[in-house]
């Protein structure tokens, strides 16, 4: 599947990965919008956004903010975890 359809899947609670990473394991995944509080005590809204699974980071893996590089919204390796995983 392409980028776009990624996207769609992440969107929608899945998670997605690419044949071509070599690291077994990582995936993306989407967060949604959500209220949170500032230091200064301000609730605000925090955007939704995609988070990149790093499984050998850390003792339990490691979670980090992802934004698409160019090769990756012109790949077309991307696949479902769910219905591939």
């Amino acid at each position: 599947m392409d980028y776009s359809d990624a996207l769609r899947v992440i969107k929608a609670g899945g998670r997605v990965a690419r044949r071509s990473w070599v690291e077994p394991g990582k995936y993306i995944f989407w967060t949604p919008a959500a209220t949170v509080e500032t230091p200064d005590g301000r609730c605000v809204e925090r955007v939704g956004h995609a988070l990149f699974f790093r499984p050998f980071k850390g003792e339990n893996g490691q979670v980090e903010p992802w934004l698409p590089s160019f090769d990756a919204q012109a790949g077309e390796d991307w696949y479902d975890l769910g219905t591939e995983g």
